[in-house]
């Protein structure tokens, strides 16, 4: 349990404060806990003193908890944010969704709080590590937050995907990646062949997550301008066959959709890092590239010893600063090792890893690849998954043809 941890909780009704100060009296004093009556006093708590995490109500006079936690976001983006929401607010979380890491339905357990105050605790600790610190540091405001990205994040924030209008407007000026989703959408089959969707009902066929997580990887590798078959580019299909694989086996799962978007943009946004340390750190990562090879080792392994870091942990520290859940970033960060991470067993952790693993296979020089990397199989085991391992591997790659390269493949 993390020690030393400032929580904040948000909530008009003195009933429920004064409810989850005793509720919460077992985390104490592991736990420095404030609680105010309204945003506005949270805000001028929070300037002077920012906090770890903070968990706000949805429905509240003056400022909802989506408004409030959209100004923490801008000021404090490295504090955890989670809201506490009804069924009957649907419109106002999508509206702030890009802003919350993570939602806990009402009524909530005690359990319930505290697992997801825990969570974005552990993951706030693991993303300071001082090397990744360093690194981003040095990384231009381009790369950081390209344009097109943070227009995008901005309407998403701010208005919500219900805002069409502000969402039309951006897929008008970049066509080449509602091409892009599209071009997911056909891989998954979700759509017919010869259908052609504007944007906004993209984003709800495949959703918000997934669509952010297109956008990023678009931007990041340039706004490239073709999608149609075997003219997309090396570095974008290896991140759509992560998320396609991920997509279909969640989908083998029957999980909700909500669920799907985010394990998809989990898979999608893996290796996010690996082009960011190619970019900012360029002689460090073709060392460790070329230490594995040589060692006939794991790229993590040789990452770590040449770098410090390895992609996973970059790209859930990149995908923490741009708003990502808790979920997606764990999900990203322990998507090699899963038997790391600090949740004893996770379905879409699970399903992230096997993606990983099965497009490895698929790749070109496959099986040999695939022979650097134990499989993770207590971690299958725990998950309860064991028995539907070949079923899934058969789903993916049955489905899958590897598109021909001669770069390593580095999943």
């Amino acid at each position: 349990m993390p020690h030393n941890a400032s929580i904040i909780f948000v909530d008009d009704d003195l009933n429920v404060l004064r409810g989850l100060r005793r509720r919460m009296l077992s985390m104490r004093p592991n736990w420095k806990m404030r609680f105010y009556e309204s945003a506005e006093q949270a805000l001028i708590g929070l300037e002077e003193q920012p906090a770890d995490v903070v968990i706000s109500d949805m429905r509240m006079p003056s400022m909802d908890g989506a408004e409030f936690l959209r100004m923490v976001a801008t000021r404090w983006p490295q504090t955890s944010r989670i809201l506490l929401s009804g069924y009957a607010d649907e419109i106002a979380i999508q509206n702030g969704a890009a802003a919350t890491h993570h939602f806990l339905a009402k009524p909530c357990t005690d359990s319930d709080i505290i697992h997801a105050a825990e969570r974005g605790l552990i993951m706030n600790r693991y993303l300071r590590d001082p090397f990744l610190v360093e690194l981003l540091s040095i990384v231009p405001g381009d790369l950081m937050w390209p344009i097109t990205f943070r227009r995008l994040h901005s309407i998403l924030q701010f208005s919500g995907p219900s805002s069409h209008a502000e969402l039309t407007d951006f897929a008008n000026d970049h066509p080449a990646l509602t091409n892009l989703v599209h071009e997911l959408a056909l891989r998954e089959q979700l759509l017919p062949a010869d259908s052609h969707p504007d944007f906004i009902k993209l984003l709800k066929i495949l959703g918000i997550e997934t669509i952010k997580a297109l956008c990023v990887l678009w931007c990041e590798l340039g706004q490239p301008s073709q999608f149609d078959g075997e003219r997309i580019s090396v570095d974008l299909h290896r991140p759509l066959v992560l998320g396609q694989m991920a997509a279909e086996i969640a989908r083998l799962r029957n999980l909700e959709p909500e669920s799907v978007d985010q394990i998809r943009a989990a898979a999608l946004l893996c290796h996010i890092g690996d082009i960011f340390t190619a970019r900012v750190v360029p002689e460090k990562h073709a060392a460790s590239r070329h230490h594995a090879d040589v060692d006939n080792c794991d790229i993590i392994s040789a990452e770590i010893s040449e770098m410090g870091f390895a992609h996973p942990a970059v790209s859930a520290c990149l995908c923490a600063c741009w708003g990502f859940s808790h979920q997606i970033i764990e999900n990203i960060a322990f998507h090699h090792r899963p038997e790391s991470a600090p949740t004893d067993r996770s379905e879409s952790l699970l399903i992230v890893y096997a993606a990983q693993h099965f497009a490895r296979k698929a790749g070109v020089d496959g099986v040999t690849r695939a022979e650097k990397y134990d499989l993770a199989r207590g971690f299958i085991t725990r998950c309860g998954a064991a028995a539907d391992w070949q079923v899934w591997e058969r789903a993916c790659i049955g489905k899958h043809v590897p598109l021909e390269v001669t770069k390593p493949q580095n999943f």
